[in-house]
């Protein structure tokens, strides 16, 4: 008896620490994320900042991060945890980072991979911003699945932007976003 409880203890126990060890997505702000996804890359941690090219006034082009002061990055909990406390201290070259965090504020939130996916694909720069059009049935504030394509089987509500209706999906704690052209036929209500 007193062996199958160990023996549970230990599963209990080794489990928790494989989750541990497990790379997860983290939103992360910065004032200077360009300069941070460059020193997590030297060490050898995975970073994404989705760019976008914008015109100076002097017509040359330059790239700047796409939504301000955020990038992710791919790491165990506990090293994402680690760098964000070395990340305060003024003697490192790495600027100052804050891992976004639950609700409760209790502990750094990982991103889902399949929301990490659809962030990934929304923020490609050849994606393209189109309404839902040519469906009557989809009204605004109803909630739509997509049912074929790369975005299959995520789910979302319409929602006017700039007068046009969009497929908005949620990324909890995090944005919303606006998905690309999806055809009417692959749309379904819910």
């Amino acid at each position: 008896m007193q062996k199958g409880r160990i023996l549970k203890l230990s599963q209990v126990i080794l489990s928790a620490e494989l989750k541990e060890m497990e790379n997860k997505w983290y939103a992360v702000k910065t004032s200077r994320p360009m300069q941070v996804s460059e020193c997590l890359r030297e060490r050898g941690v995975d970073t994404y900042l989705p760019l976008e090219q914008v015109k100076k006034p002097d017509g040359s082009m330059r790239k700047k991060p796409l939504i301000p002061k955020l990038l992710f990055m791919h790491a165990a909990p506990k090293l994402a945890r680690d760098i964000e406390t070395e990340s305060r201290n003024i003697e490192t070259k790495l600027p100052p980072i804050w891992i976004y965090r639950y609700r409760s504020g209790a502990d750094i939130q990982p991103i889902g991979e399949a929301e990490f996916r659809l962030f990934r694909l929304l923020t490609a720069e050849d994606t393209m911003r189109c309404e839902v059009y040519k469906k009557e049935e989809f009204k605004v504030g109803d909630r739509i699945r997509v049912t074929g394509g790369p975005f299959a089987g995520y789910e979302g509500y319409a929602r006017r932007i700039r007068k046009n209706k969009h497929i908005v999906v949620e990324i909890e704690g995090l944005c919303a976003i606006a998905l690309p052209f999806i055809h009417p036929d692959l749309l379904e209500k819910i």
